[in-house]
């Protein structure tokens, strides 16, 4: 496991939580959010990767990403969803559930991070602030019941 971080958003819990379990957050995208509906999933114990999650989390991972990628198809209309990781800008595992629409060829596989570059350098505008936090409050309730069982509630 790696150590917490002072500098690390998820330990220091700067970003809203929408729903929280004994091992899991779920939040949205930081502002500025490239797509409402850019849902993330964040290992409470600040883990580096995958490969340092306990077998709870493992069993747990799927089951929150599939129910979250449902909500995510939900809410937004997209067509499917990508889930990432890459653990990198922020070294502490979280997890991407972000909308794919058909009709958007800037969410396509890897054009999606050429968005979000573009996004992150203010070349392109970020989703609207407000559709962005309606969209992951609505995300969080339609995962409210179903991951109950796994003891997410809000906080």
């Amino acid at each position: 496991m790696s150590a917490p971080s002072t500098e690390c958003p998820f330990c220091t819990r700067k970003q809203t939580i929408y729903l929280e379990s004994p091992r899991w957050w779920l939040l949205r995208h930081a502002d500025p959010v490239p797509l409402a509906g850019w849902m993330m999933i964040a290992a409470r114990e600040h883990r580096g990767g995958l490969d340092e999650m306990s077998e709870t989390e493992q069993r747990e991972a799927g089951v929150i990403l599939a129910e979250v990628a449902r909500a995510v198809r939900a809410e937004t209309g997209c067509e499917r969803t990508y889930s990432i990781t890459f653990n990198e800008a922020v070294k502490h595992l979280h997890l991407h559930v972000i909308p794919r629409h058909a009709s958007d060829e800037s969410t396509t596989s890897w054009a999606l991070a050429d968005r979000y570059r573009a996004t992150a350098r203010k070349e392109r505008a970020p989703a609207d602030s407000a559709e962005a936090e309606a969209t992951a409050r609505a995300v969080a309730a339609r995962c409210a019941g179903p991951l109950a069982a796994l003891g997410f509630r809000a906080p």
